[in-house]
């Protein structure tokens, strides 16, 4: 391929407009590199613009508390890694978190603040934080900043986002707007308006509905990308390299079969994570990691439910941790601690008995009337009409009839409940045990413990289907602490970097706290940009 083959050309070109592709653009486009982000829907911020968009960066001198150290936030991860993480990709993270987040509110408008009292999600293993302050939050930022742009930003329905941004989650993790004249917006739209902004008050404008197909090598140095735009394929040259930030792989039905290592029965990202980057690593000999892992979370499905003509999958927390709920399976056994973070839960769902298959999925949620009246449920209000779907029953036979668990296994199991909850303990899973147990519980209550636990005792009784999602895929390119893809052979393939979802996610089976996704894409975004942008000064 010649020159002439080309139809546009720039230093650096970045796939994605995530939180990893928007932050690796403003680093390239900040060290001097001319910069183009192609985006594959027709809007930007992908998943990071409907998430809480928090950001867990856990070593800083930001917290009220003083220092949070690197030796902390290492034991920390190491605690839960189960010896599964990159330990040089990790500690690259955590060293580099706070320079990350200097650049960011130096060279955009995102500012961050602490996610007061958010704790990390494993918080009494060693390193651990009860009381937060590793989580931080997207400051409220004022859309009509950003002209044109300020609706061509991913959004969902209003009434129930991917995982569960409603009003009051909004609340809980303090991601709301105070009196402010403007049009206001928070959590990851708020993350994402900010870094674009950023992006173009530097002259780099996104270009959407613009999907890569195809990276373009020259003698095994990726020199550019064949993208559709438009409807008509074009050919951009990147003369220092490519970066990778197109999300993970969970809508592609195929990979999920291939790689993932136990049933994921439904995104709740936006549909348009189909693995287009693994596919085009993969094309050059890229070597891969953590394929098997995901950002697992359970999940409930509304029939008819849709979102760009793909079924809706919808995350739920406040329902499974506030008291009078419990989740069993089709024997009517609890299985895990419902308060607890979601990630970790994908373990009991998938456990596989040779024999009979995974025992835990499907499951229910069950709860009764006083849950209902007091708290509503996934959208309905308070003591609100009850939908077809929520299985209402005047007694446990008839909810066991409509479902199929086993009444006598959910009556011994409730038996046992009622008994326990009644001391405000758990000798089963310990729910209620950690201070995130507690975290999306009743704050009315004076206890951990109680913000979490309570009988079901009262009919009608309700069965809502529950089983295992995914936020977004952990696995794919393996990377230097730059980003730089790697080869199958260990070497870097000239010109590739990947971050986010793109990449093998560093912390592996790990998920330190709130944006303990978002906090490493935006971390390695940053390094892989500034990275290419310096290929650029050497080429």
């Amino acid at each position: 391929m010649t020159v002439t083959d080309w139809d546009d050309e720039v230093d650096v070109v970045v796939l994605g407009s995530g939180g990893a592709g928007l932050t690796a653009a403003l680093a390239a486009a900040a060290s001097g590199a001319s910069v183009a982000v192609y985006e594959k829907a027709a809007t930007v911020g992908g998943t990071t613009a409907v998430s809480g968009g928090i950001v867990w960066i856990p070593a800083h001198r930001r917290s009220p508390d003083g220092e949070l150290t690197e030796a902390d936030a290492l034991r920390y991860l190491e605690a839960q890694s189960l010896g599964v993480m990159d330990r040089e990709l990790v500690e690259t993270f955590v060293h580099t978190g706070p320079k990350m987040l200097d650049f960011v509110e130096q060279h955009s408008e995102l500012q961050f603040e602490i996610a007061e009292g958010f704790p990390d999600y494993k918080p009494e293993l060693p390193g651990g934080r009860p009381t937060g302050g590793r989580s931080l939050n997207a400051k409220p930022f004022d859309l009509a900043r950003l002209g044109e742009w300020k609706d061509r930003i991913m959004s969902f329905p209003a009434d129930f986002s991917n995982v569960g941004i409603d009003a009051e989650t909004r609340a809980r993790i303090h991601a709301a707007v105070d009196d402010k004249d403007g049009d206001y917006c928070v959590a990851g739209t708020a993350l994402i308006a900010g870094l674009l902004k950023g992006l173009l008050d530097l002259g780099v404008t996104p270009h959407t509905e613009a999907r890569a197909l195809e990276l373009i090598a020259d003698d095994g140095v990726i020199v550019g990308v064949r993208i559709n735009h438009g409807g008509k394929d074009i050919r951009v040259r990147a003369r220092a390299g490519v970066v990778l930030g197109t999300g993970g792989f969970e809508w592609d039905e195929a990979l999920v079969e291939a790689f993932l290592r136990g049933p994921m029965h439904g995104p709740v990202s936006p549909p348009n994570n189909t693995g287009d980057g693994l596919r085009m690593a993969m094309a050059h000999g890229a070597d891969l990691a953590n394929m098997g892992e995901a950002w697992w979370v359970p999940i409930i499905q509304i029939p008819g439910d849709t979102f760009e003509g793909k079924p809706r999958s919808r995350s739920v927390r406040l329902e499974r941790t506030r008291p009078r709920s419990i989740i069993v399976n089709r024997a009517g056994k609890r299985f895990l601690n419902e308060a607890g973070e979601y990630n970790s839960m994908a373990g009991p769902f998938h456990h596989l008995d040779p024999r009979h298959g995974y025992l835990n999925d499907p499951a229910w949620i069950v709860f009764d009337d006083q849950h209902l009246k007091r708290y509503g449920f996934l959208g309905v209000e308070p003591d609100g009409p009850v939908p077809p779907w929520f299985c209402q029953s005047r007694d446990l036979a008839e909810l066991g009839d409509k479902t199929g668990i086993d009444v006598e296994g959910l009556a011994r199991t409730l038996d046992a409940w009622n008994e326990n909850v009644a001391d405000e303990h758990d000798p089963d899973f310990d729910r209620g045990s950690s201070a995130y147990d507690g975290y999306w519980g009743d704050n009315d209550a004076a206890t951990t413990a109680g913000k979490t636990l309570g009988p079901i005792d009262t009919a009608p009784y309700y069965a809502v289907p529950v089983t295992v999602g995914a936020m977004g895929t952990k696995g794919g390119p393996r990377t230097d602490r730059d980003g730089r893809v790697l080869h199958v052979s260990g070497e870097p393939i000239p010109g590739l970097y990947a971050a986010g979802n793109a990449m093998a996610g560093a912390t592996g089976k790990a998920y330190g706290g709130a944006g303990g996704t978002i906090g490493p894409a935006m971390v390695f975004g940053f390094r892989a940009g500034y990275a290419a942008a310096k290929a650029k000064s050497v080429s």
